[in-house]
């Protein structure tokens, strides 16, 4: 009888630490094989000659996992160009873009979405421009692009 209970105990045990090793390396593979959710924001479309007092229209795309959403994305511009690249660190207060609307300010939006805003330049001059959203704590920027106001 001693034997017997020994004999299932041991081989209960050789069950338990197969079953365990079995789920470690499976849990392995799945963290190898796991990849970082695509976070970015991209302008998609906007003009590149406006007239002045005429508005022109800007559309942009965040990308993510569905999962996410931001609660803060627009378009910011200048009059002087802030050409550097900006990192995930770099607040919108950082850099030199004093200008934005505020439709999309204070919600809560699901990820992936486009989103579009049209703006009405009044001066005339070369105006630089990015796609800013704030996903999480990350600030996430586009590349800057430019478009002339003329008469």
């Amino acid at each position: 009888m001693r034997t017997k209970t020994f004999l299932y105990i041991l081989v209960g045990l050789g069950t338990f630490f197969s079953l365990v090793y079995f789920n470690y390396f499976q849990a392995q593979k799945a963290i190898k094989n796991t990849h970082s959710s695509p976070l970015s924001v991209e302008l998609v479309s906007y003009p590149e000659l406006l007239s002045v007092d005429s508005k022109g229209t800007f559309l942009w795309q965040v990308e993510s996992s569905p999962d996410l959403f931001t609660t803060f994305t627009t378009i910011y511009w200048s009059y002087q160009s802030s050409s550097s690249a900006l990192t995930k660190l770099d607040s919108p207060q950082a850099v030199a873009y004093p200008f934005s609307l505020p439709d999309y300010i204070g919600g809560r939006y699901r990820l992936p979405n486009d989103f579009n805003l049209s703006i009405k330049f009044n001066k005339l001059g070369k105006i630089f421009f990015r796609a800013y959203a704030k996903i999480g704590s990350e600030h996430l920027w586009s590349d800057e692009k430019s478009l002339e106001i003329v008469r």
